[in-house]
């Protein structure tokens, strides 16, 4: 009796010992493990695309404000003569050619100064003329470009579209798009109506706001977007608004209002052509 109770509890421990996993705890364990790690890995991807997606902005980011930064130092160096409306050559002109992202706007105007053109350049320092534009290189890329002359010194067949090669700034920059103001575009409330078009290549406009369209970042992707609004210091010596300031000449309050805008103006001219210098003493 004894034996036969010993040998069906050996039995009983042998049986358990053999006992495994079942298919559907096998199965269980590898959906779990599945998932966990599909988890891991999107999680993983997510941050790593993050990452990436930061660094491209970023940059993207240094390469526009780069240029973004040169451009709006170069319009504040405007020149203009202080003879005014008696003095041609000078005035701002715009080729708009398009808006959004496709946009290649082609902007030209007077300075000095270093900006856009560099503190090695030989007429840095003198009047010169500057067009600022998006181009394609040689290897078909659109990129920011700019050409740059003296005005004076220049032989009669001389031919800038034929003569001065483009600078290439920086292949971020994919579009360009500029717009106006004169004084009639702002309202009583202060609302500005922006213009796309500048007919009037002998003047200058009162502000003038720079739109960059940078590559994008994914394919397909919308492009990078960086504005500025600048104003141009020296805007009053240009026609209207010489022509404006002396309508009311025989008037003493709008002589005097019209003095006062005037010094202030001269003031901030002053002060935009010596920090124009100043980069090129840097």
């Amino acid at each position: 009796m004894e034996m036969q109770m010993a040998g069906s509890d050996a039995g009983r421990c042998r049986g358990e010992r053999q006992r495994g996993f079942t298919l559907f705890e096998v199965l269980l364990a590898v959906a779990i493990l599945s998932v966990v790690s599909a988890v891991t890995y999107f999680t993983f991807s997510t941050v790593v695309t993050g990452w990436r997606r930061g660094q491209a902005l970023v940059e993207h980011l240094h390469h526009g404000d780069f240029v973004i930064e040169q451009l709006a130092m170069a319009l504040r160096s405007t020149y203009f003569p202080e003879t005014g409306g008696k003095s041609t050559g000078y005035g701002f002109i715009l080729d708009d050619d398009g808006s959004g992202g496709s946009s290649s706007d082609v902007i030209s105007w007077v300075k000095l100064g270093s900006a856009l053109v560099g503190k090695d350049c030989p007429f840095a320092g003198t009047p010169h003329r500057v067009d600022f534009f998006v181009d394609e290189n040689e290897d078909g890329e659109p990129m920011a470009a700019v050409k740059a002359w003296r005005l004076d010194g220049q032989p009669e067949d001389f031919d800038p579209d034929e003569d001065v090669e483009p600078v290439f700034l920086s292949r971020q920059v994919r579009g360009f798009n500029c717009r106006t103001i004169m004084e009639e575009d702002v309202d009583e409330d202060g609302d500005i109506e922006w213009q796309d078009e500048w007919d009037f290549t002998n003047d200058l406009p009162l502000a003038v706001e720079i739109t960059l369209y940078l590559e994008p970042i994914e394919r397909d992707g919308n492009p990078v977007e960086l504005s500025r609004i600048v104003e141009i210091p020296v805007a009053y010596l240009s026609d209207p608004w010489t022509d404006t300031s002396s309508v009311s000449g025989g008037e003493d309050e709008s002589d005097e209002s019209s003095g006062d805008s005037g010094g202030s103006d001269s003031s901030e001219s002053s002060e935009s052509t010596d920090s124009g210098s100043g980069g090129t003493q840097k």
